[in-house]
């Protein structure tokens, strides 16, 4: 079993330390698998959206070694169209953030013709400025976080700070598993993954439910049950989804 990740020093950041303990908060304690790796990159989309007012959806992409771009975190539905029309066009923010190593703010779908072809599709699903940034792992691109709005102008300058050092977070969150050849087994097994993912959310909603939790609070849970059991967070996940009696009648969250 992996360790858990160390909390990043909140000195060697410039966000407000709010909200530093809501981004370490939520994302401390993960352990890092390729099960939960998609759950830990999800969870800094929901800050991300979260923590950036304008926001009406966030995510993160990942690229791997081989240049294909695989969508991993997302807080809706929408956000992975709109990433799925980048890898449709092959232009976008996220690529071009991911590829330059520079952030990219679209103020205006309408009128921003830099990724034309993606910005007038993107249009159509009520997206009217976004906020891109690189994950960088010292001097290697592994992607992209952004943020959406249904507003123009959206995103200040000082939004774009906010969301590069999230960003940082995420990255160390990402680059912490790549350590080996998890590049590769990101995109060969992101079938498996998201799969997984899916057991995790239903275990989730079955804590929820049973101790009356609310979603982050659930999700600890399960880690906690997964560590106590010495099990990886997916295999608890899956015995609690098919047996609901796996936990014991009497456990208290």
């Amino acid at each position: 079993m992996n360790p858990p990740l160390p909390s990043p020093d909140p000195s060697s950041s410039s966000l407000p330390a709010s909200e530093l303990m809501t981004i370490f908060g939520r994302t401390n304690g993960y352990l890092l698998t390729e099960q939960t790796v998609h759950e830990a990159v999800e969870s800094l989309a929901e800050v991300a959206r979260d923590i950036i007012g304008p926001a009406t959806g966030a995510g993160v992409s990942i690229i791997d070694q081989n240049g294909a771009r695989v969508s991993v975190g997302a807080t809706d539905p929408r956000v992975l169209e709109a990433d799925d029309l980048q890898y449709t066009f092959n232009q976008g923010p996220c690529i071009s953030a991911w590829s330059t190593g520079h952030p990219v703010n679209i103020t205006d779908t309408h009128t921003d013709d830099r990724f034309q072809k993606r910005t007038t599709a993107v249009t159509e699903l009520g997206i009217r400025s976004c906020l891109s940034v690189p994950l960088l792992s010292k001097s290697t691109g592994l992607g992209a976080m952004k943020v959406y709005s249904t507003t123009t102008d959206a995103f200040t300058n000082g939004d774009e700070k906010l969301l590069v050092n999230l960003a940082k977070s995420a990255a160390a969150l990402i680059g912490h598993i790549q350590a080996t050849d998890t590049p590769q087994r990101i995109s060969n097994d992101v079938k498996t993954s998201l799969a997984e993912r899916d057991t995790i959310g239903v275990a989730r909603g079955v804590l929820m439910e049973r101790f009356d939790l609310d979603r982050p609070t659930a999700m600890s849970y399960l880690i906690e049950l997964a560590t106590d059991a010495n099990t990886t967070i997916g295999a608890m996940a899956t015995m609690i989804s098919e047996r609901q009696d796996g936990i014991g009648a009497t456990s208290e969250a």
